[in-house]
């Protein structure tokens, strides 16, 4: 399951959630059907009737879940869908959940660490990577990044000079 928003309070009479979303297309609800709430209370599924944009936010409407105080009811918690449901990408791109867990490789074939976090810095990406206390910081760029196996768990990168310790 990957999450694809979290709920942050129930909005409007209507019943609708307002949710932060978590991925770089809101538009992609309009395709989802079937939803899951995971929260304190356990991982209840939900039936999604609708869905509008609203300024960074998207409200979810439930089926079912016609009021305020039954949308309150579903308190906050994660929107999730199987892995399985996300819309395939294309050659080259992948899902922060995907990248987050490599290890990650020069191609002199020195160890960096694991990648444990993305940090979204506005032109690019940048990947955390730590090795112990060790701790790196890669830019997510087609000059850097060599090549992505997932089969193998790995990365392979050419980091620019000065950007690994020796």
């Amino acid at each position: 399951m990957i999450s694809v928003g979290e709920i942050i309070k129930a909005q409007g009479i209507r019943g609708e959630v307002k949710i932060i979303p978590h991925t770089d297309n809101p538009n992609r609800f309009g395709q989802i059907r079937r939803v899951y709430l995971k929260n304190d209370k356990g991982l209840r599924e939900l039936e999604l009737e609708s869905y509008r944009l609203f300024k960074e936010f998207v409200l979810l409407k439930f089926l079912g879940i016609d009021d305020l105080t039954a949308a309150a009811s579903l308190g906050r918690g994660l929107i999730m869908i199987p892995a399985s449901e996300r819309p395939e990408l294309t050659d080259g791109r992948y899902y922060y959940d995907q990248i987050e867990g490599l290890k990650v490789f020069t191609i002199d074939g020195k160890y960096l660490g694991v990648i444990v976090q993305i940090l979204e810095t506005g032109a690019n990406d940048v990947y955390l990577i730590r090795d112990g206390t060790r701790e790196t910081l890669i830019p997510a760029l087609k000059s850097v990044i060599k090549e992505i196996d997932l089969g193998q768990s790995r990365m392979l990168v050419d980091p620019l000079p000065g950007l690994v310790e020796e």
